[in-house]
């Protein structure tokens, strides 16, 4: 069954950019976007997309076309202009408009249809694709094998890479361990890997796994500690899954949250006997990884791949700062499902609070306010909330501040535990919405709440109500049990800022595998950052990096000799 469409333009509009999101998983930001039509959802979709960092294009550049036309567009028309050449990344279509049955039309006239991911149909004629969204049409079954694959058509900087690593050499024979949520990025990633000639397996929580991926990817060859579905109908618990990938004894790891280096530190010892090295993803992990070598207790070499820029100002900006909004936006509007309703639905209007305004905050506020939200944003660090100040949003000093009694949504944005705690979960008003963008365990103390005797009930998989014993009718919605809602609750960062911050992972493997480093926390190197940034500027943007000369010779890149300077009584012969 369709979802009715509103008759309001900016909520069409948004519907239509989390529809394109929840089918392709493709990023916004610096994405060619054409918007066609003139009317009042066609404007609303150019302000949301310039809002999110769209580059608004011309058909003949554009990555994924919106068609808000006024009237209905003609399918046969649209299937002979958005031809693309067999081997490119096909031109994307979403509309609203019952009348672009675009699919149907092309399946009449010849084409063959398959399903790249769910509710997005590739159709091939003549050594020609076009990729066609339908509407809000009911998706079809979901294909693992299908999904993973797309993934991997949009990652062109992490296939290079990897192919350069299979030509090396460097990593034939080695066992690498990937401990990451476990989508179709994360498996396409340890498809590559594999490729390279490596043993691989991966290792995800239950709560971060996508089961049908999981068994996808176990039958294409690669060990997978994690639940899959009914292929796994005795599922290990999480601690037994993470304990058996480091018995596996991997060489190199690539770890989310450090919390496998943590185990191989303190409970798998053993596992340090194989384990050269180690890349970590998250700011949530390399922080104890901070601890743990200002302490002389971390034995091996990791490489802090979150503090790479290739990987913190796209993936926690741009990629988490979309998905959890989109992800948040869904929970509270769900497009398919128009029997369930919130007290607010809309993000249009309502007042979101951000706590933490570090890059995963700053996503979420832009991407919040680019969809119609007034944000007010809490951070305890001055500079930071200096700096939301001058980005325009309304910033408060403390769960004391009478403006949260305004508040619809409140993100947390910090990655420390219990941001939310349970004097703001009792602070804030009736039907107010809680969710964690990013996210570490208990970043909203639910522990503390249960122990107090709040009563929770489920609504859905991914919402759940509490409410306190003292005011048992007043009502507080939490999104994904607390969890990061993009990774829990949807299928995590889009592919683009994933490709980016695969490929760095990839560099940073490289790295490790080269030798020389000491036990210890070390910055990516920055020659192998640049090199990654290079190669999304060609394949993604179409557009060659530019090298400013410099001397490398000299400190602090100054342009002269510090000798010379403005003042100088007499010039230099």
């Amino acid at each position: 069954m369709s979802a009715p469409l509103s008759d309001n333009p900016r909520i069409r509009a948004q519907r239509l950019i989390r529809l394109a999101a929840a089918r392709t998983n493709l990023l916004f930001a610096g994405t060619r976007i054409e918007v066609r039509g003139q009317g009042e959802t066609a404007r609303a979709l150019r302000s949301v997309l310039g809002g999110f960092g769209a580059r608004l294009a011309g058909t003949d550049r554009a990555r994924l076309v919106f068609l808000a036309e006024e009237g209905t567009v003609e399918p046969r028309a649209l299937a002979a202009e958005f031809n693309v050449a067999e081997g490119e990344v096909p031109t994307l279509l979403v509309s609203d408009d019952p009348g672009t049955r675009i699919s149907r039309a092309l399946t009449a006239r010849g084409w063959t249809g398959t399903e790249l991911r769910a509710g997005v149909v590739g159709f091939i004629r003549e050594g020609r694709v076009i990729a066609v969204i339908e509407t809000f049409s009911t998706p079809g079954a979901d294909n693992a094998d299908a999904r993973i694959d797309w993934a991997w058509s949009a990652m062109p900087a992490t296939r290079a890479l990897a192919e350069d690593l299979a030509t090396s050499g460097l990593l034939r024979g080695r066992r690498v361990g990937v401990s990451l949520v476990l989508e179709p990025k994360t498996a396409a990633l340890a498809l590559a890997l594999r490729d390279t000639g490596a043993e691989v397996a991966v290792f995800s929580a239950a709560s971060e796994t996508d089961p049908a991926v999981a068994a996808a990817l176990g039958a294409r060859g690669v060990r997978v500690f994690a639940p899959a579905g009914h292929a796994d109908p005795l599922p290990a618990t999480d601690a037994d899954n993470a304990a058996g990938i480091l018995d596996w004894s991997p060489d190199l790891l690539i770890d989310d949250g450090s919390h496998l280096v943590r185990l191989a530190h303190t409970e798998r010892r053993g596992a340090l006997d194989t384990l050269s090295g180690a890349a970590e993803e998250t700011t949530s992990g390399v922080r104890p990884l901070v601890e743990m070598a200002a302490e002389g207790e971390l034995r091996i070499p990791v490489i802090a791949v979150n503090d790479a820029r290739t990987k913190g100002l796209f993936d926690n900006l741009h990629g988490t700062g979309q998905s959890c909004v989109l992800a948040i936006a869904d929970l509270l509007d769900p497009v398919g499902n128009p029997g369930r309703t919130l007290p607010r639905r809309d993000v249009i209007g309502a007042t979101w609070l951000v706590i933490g305004f570090g890059p995963v905050g700053q996503g979420v506020a832009r991407h919040a306010a680019a969809l119609g939200a007034r944000v007010l944003v809490l951070d305890r660090d001055p500079v930071r909330a200096l700096a939301a100040a001058h980005d325009g949003y309304g910033v408060i000093a403390s769960i004391a501040d009478p403006e949260l009694d305004t508040v619809d949504v409140v993100v947390s944005a910090t990655g420390v535990w219990h941001t939310v705690g349970l004097d703001l979960l009792a602070r804030v008003r009736a039907d107010t919405v809680i969710a964690v963008a990013g996210g570490i365990d208990d970043e909203v103390a639910l522990d503390d709440a249960r122990a107090a005797g709040w009563t929770e009930r489920r609504v859905e998989p991914d919402l759940s109500t509490w409410s306190a014993p003292a005011t048992p009718a007043k009502i507080v919605y939490v999104l994904a049990d607390g969890g990061g809602v993009n990774y829990t609750a949807a299928e995590g960062n889009p592919i683009e800022v994933m490709d980016l911050s695969f490929a760095t992972q990839l560099v940073a493997l490289r790295q490790l595998c080269r030798g020389g480093l000491e036990p210890g926390l070390h910055p990516i190197d920055t020659a192998a950052e640049a090199e990654v940034a290079a190669l999304v500027l060609e394949q993604r943007m179409g557009r060659t990096a530019v090298t400013v000369p410099t001397d490398p010779g000299r400190a602090g890149g100054a342009a002269q000799h510090w000798s010379t300077h403005r003042y100088r009584s007499e010039p230099s012969a």
